[in-house]
């Protein structure tokens, strides 16, 4: 959104970033080219989550990806192989009971060293997997 570029441009800024190249699109729809990596934390709550009352001052658009949460990471996966050269890396922050599924999304679209790393409190928080 044009809202959260503003925050994020602001931030490289006050940060002295001046290497950063800010995209409005949705996921992974403005890149062109082939990258080494590609990070994302994107929306990953299920829509009827109980715990989304606590989060009131996000926007929905930012926290809930479909009934499973995973709607935006299925789109990712799916078009990050046509974005990463040979040999890079997709690296995905989900809930911390979706690890298994984000996995088996990795493997069958084709990503080879997929792994899940935990946070510190001992929950699976991100998974990365590496393009042939």
């Amino acid at each position: 959104s044009a809202p959260a570029l503003a925050i994020a441009r602001l931030n490289a800024q006050t940060l002295k970033l001046d290497n950063v190249e800010f995209l409005q699109g949705s996921l992974l729809e403005p890149l062109v080219g082939d990258f080494d990596l590609i990070v994302s934390n994107p929306p990953y709550i299920a829509e009827r989550d109980p715990h989304l009352p606590a989060l009131r001052y996000e926007p929905a658009l930012a926290l809930t990806s479909g009934a499973d949460g995973l709607d935006a990471i299925r789109a990712i996966v799916g078009h990050a192989p046509a974005h990463l050269k040979s040999g890079g890396w997709l690296l995905l922050e989900h809930g911390a009971d979706q690890g298994a599924a984000v996995r088996e999304l990795m493997q069958k679209t084709g990503f080879t060293r997929v792994e899940t790393r935990r946070d510190l409190a001992g929950h699976e928080r991100a998974s990365a997997g590496s393009r042939l």
